[in-house]
């Protein structure tokens, strides 16, 4: 096997500056072997393999080897360590696929079972990224509200239905006075429902909501698909009048999304889905929540990324959570923060438990409850805004449902 090289860092400013840190859990090996694995695994994932090679020089190694940097037992079990590994950022030229096959890819047969849990990135590589251009402030200013959480519905049923029949869809949620109204993730432009003619309709039906509602309800289609069809969806929504917009962005790959929110992020707002992500989120393998819902996301532009709502039973996914929404908004250099949306089975019983966590500055995602409201859609959106609105001003919903039947209704059907 290729021997492990320990060239020492001279300063440690170059380690901040030019290198990127891994943190991983290793799961099943030994102390007697947790060493030469940790040396082999930096060397294979940068400038080795597993065998001796010839070719490699001095020069080489310093310039683009891994290096490990720590090695530690967690002391609970005696197959698990934590591993800190930096790796040269000249290596991947500010690229996602290239520093994601360096982290978590390349050959199996030098692999350690690893769980990439953290990156620290040094200026250089940060100094690639611009992050995102719009905040919290600018969905504020885009959906004229600013004293509570901006409310955001899914149209359901998800798929298999026409533009005309979406828009009806769609206007029943918006005569409520929902802020925001997107696509499931499911959808993106078939052939029965294509993604262009959705956009005039969905827009046209905002148009006429607000004549009930006095609100301007903004439409969110997904746009997802190939990366023409990203560019040329994106034009469309533009063209028509459109201002935001959401995106698949795991399987998309971050590197698309990067360019596309460098191209269109100044004319609007966009949001990032998490779905793919169950998969590469696992106990014993795959990548943490808080990097690919977190930093990665945030670091590509995204302007907000959907976060799934936790079984608040289920205590490693509260923990996986908040760590989520602390990579969104905790500082990051000159990054702005990502504006965190909760979604995933939320009722208007919700609101008290996420405002008080999470404070009013996100999204909050209700999707079944507003279409599966025994009063109808209209009554369910009516019903999470009362609830939301309450909620931020401190009014228990008790006494707000006082005024609202729809909300009583919702009480008695979901409880607290």
């Amino acid at each position: 096997m290729l021997e492990y090289f320990t060239y020492p860092y001279d300063r440690q400013e170059n380690l901040d500056k030019n290198s990127i840190v891994a943190t991983y859990l290793v799961f099943n090996v030994s102390y007697k072997d947790s060493l030469n694995k940790a040396g082999a695994f930096a060397i294979g994932q940068t400038i080795g393999t597993w065998v001796k090679v010839p070719g490699i020089s001095s020069e080489m190694i310093k310039a683009y080897q891994g290096r490990v940097i720590g090695l530690y037992p967690t002391g609970i079990e005696e197959s698990v360590f934590v591993l800190r590994v930096a790796f040269p950022e000249v290596n991947f030229a500010g690229s996602y696929v290239m520093l994601l096959t360096a982290l978590v890819g390349n050959d199996i047969s030098t692999a350690l079972q690893t769980k990439l849990i953290d990156l620290e990135f040094g200026q250089a590589y940060l100094d690639k990224h611009r992050g995102p251009v719009k905040g919290i402030a600018d969905l504020r200013s885009l959906t004229e509200v600013y004293d509570r959480p901006v409310v955001l519905n899914m149209i359901k049923p998800c798929m298999g239905f026409t533009p005309a029949v979406g828009a009806k869809l769609f206007f029943d949620v918006a005569k409520g006075g929902v802020d925001l109204i997107k696509d499931d993730e499911l959808l993106g432009s078939p052939v029965y429902n294509p993604v262009s003619l959705r956009i005039k309709e969905y827009l046209l039906a905002a148009r006429e909501a607000y004549q009930y509602s006095g609100k301007h309800t903004i439409y969110m289609p997904n746009l997802s698909g190939t990366p023409k069809q990203l560019h040329e969806n994106a034009k469309a929504l533009i063209d028509a009048g459109g201002k935001a917009c959401m995106v698949n962005f795991v399987f998309s790959g971050f590197d698309v999304i990067e360019s596309f929110c460098e191209e269109f992020g100044d004319k609007l707002f966009i949001m990032g889905h998490y779905a793919g992500m169950g998969v590469l989120e696992q106990a014993q393998g795959g990548i943490s929540e808080s990097i690919v819902l977190g930093l990665l996301p945030r670091l590509s532009g995204l302007h907000a990324v959907m976060t799934m709502n936790p079984n608040r039973t289920e205590d490693r996914a509260v923990f996986n959570f908040h760590q989520t929404i602390q990579a969104q908004q905790l500082p990051i250099g000159k990054l702005l923060p990502t504006v965190t949306a909760v979604g995933g089975g939320l009722t208007p019983m919700n609101q008290v438990a996420i405002q008080a966590a999470l404070g009013k500055d996100i999204i909050i995602g209700i999707g079944g409850a507003i279409q599966g409201h025994p009063s109808g859609t209209t009554v369910g959106a009516q019903t999470a805004m009362a609830a939301v609105q309450a909620t931020a001003q401190g009014i228990p919903l008790e006494e707000a449902g006082r005024n609202c039947s729809g909300l009583r209704e919702a009480i008695e059907i979901w409880g607290n």
